[in-house]
């Protein structure tokens, strides 16, 4: 294990790097501007089937699923260009209104889910359900072995000096500060024995975040270790998700608020799973133009990222979105750069 990755990361750089001609990222089309088919499932939130928010697949070729309705989850795998589920939806025990979940990752035979940890977004409410990390097991056939939550994420980042303002329950009033720029957690990976959460918000002068924690630890006991890798993203931009390619970080990066109308693009994150200071390089912007439309013609939102191939000139990723109809699942091939 490398020591480093447990200290704090920060990076005083402007965000040039987004702007740099050097590195002026391509816009990049779905191969296809049909979605994969996914098989219907009946959640019992009824718009669970338009907010797949999380999906991470593992080397047994099962997939899980989190939804940011309700408080179910499903395992599933990928069949040719076609979603197909494993087993019947599960319950995450002990939540009793909505999880709220906004992020999936796997590591050995883990699968996890995690809470945004936020307030609601329309209301600026407090939403303790949603302050909960799960791991799981399940067998080939979509049957949870074991279950066990944490709710420890919560107080570290309260303990980061960068987040503690942020990390507050949420009071009902969106016109006091922090206000809508309270924590958010939409991403996840593993990588090195450590779980990464990524946050939509709070964007804080250009710069977006990332906690890691002992993943262990955080259902087992004892020290988290937590730490922060601060990342200059740009104004009004926040994770979306992560996702670990070769040992390397790729994350999805979108508007860090609901009024923000920036772009989607996949961003490198050299370092960050190694423990030196983090080397952001942005590889290209997603071309939704022609992307499906929401039920209620609204474009959809890039809420999920999974890696399906890579060699050394490309990544081949599936995304999935929020408010298309079954994650509206679109495959990019996203260049690499040296």
């Amino acid at each position: 294990m490398i020591a480093a990755i447990y200290r704090p990361i920060v990076l005083a750089a402007a965000a040039a790097w987004l702007s740099s001609a050097a590195f002026a990222a391509q816009r990049v089309a779905p191969e296809s501007p049909i979605p994969w088919q996914v098989d219907k499932h009946p959640f019992a939130a009824k718009r669970a089937n338009e907010a797949f928010s999380g999906f991470a697949c593992g080397t047994s070729g099962i997939c899980v699923l989190a939804v940011d309705e309700g408080r179910q989850g499903a395992f599933m795998r990928i069949n040719g260009e076609r979603l197909v589920y494993v087993g019947e939806p599960f319950e995450f025990d002990g939540v009793e209104k909505e999880l709220d979940a906004e992020s999936a990752a796997v590591d050995g035979g883990y699968f996890y889910v995690a809470g945004s940890h936020a307030a609601k977004r329309q209301t600026c409410c407090d939403n303790s359900d949603s302050r909960r990390v799960y791991r799981l097991t399940t067998d080939e056939n979509g049957h949870i072995g074991t279950m066990a939550h944490s709710e420890r994420l919560w107080d570290a980042m309260r303990g980061l000096p960068e987040l503690a303002s942020y990390a507050v329950p949420g009071d009902c009033r969106c016109d006091k500060a922090p206000g809508r720029n309270r924590i958010d957690i939409e991403g996840m990976a593993a990588a090195n024995g450590r779980l990464l959460f990524a946050l939509r918000a709070p964007n804080v002068e250009g710069n977006g975040y990332i906690v890691s924690v002992d993943a262990r630890a955080l259902f087992e006991g004892g020290d988290l270790r937590p730490s922060l890798a601060t990342v200059p993203l740009g104004a009004n931009k926040g994770f979306r998700d992560l996702a670990i390619a070769d040992g390397v970080a790729l994350a999805l990066v979108g508007p860090s608020d609901a009024e923000s109308s920036a772009d989607y693009s996949i961003v490198e994150l050299r370092g960050l799973t190694t423990g030196v200071a983090v080397q952001p390089k942005e590889l290209a912007t997603l071309d939704l133009q022609n992307a499906p439309l929401g039920k209620k013609g609204a474009p959809i939102k890039p809420e999920a990222l999974a890696l399906l191939e890579l060699n050394p000139r490309r990544y081949r990723l599936l995304v999935l979105s929020d408010g298309g109809e079954d994650g509206a699942p679109l495959v990019f091939n996203i260049p690499r750069r040296p």
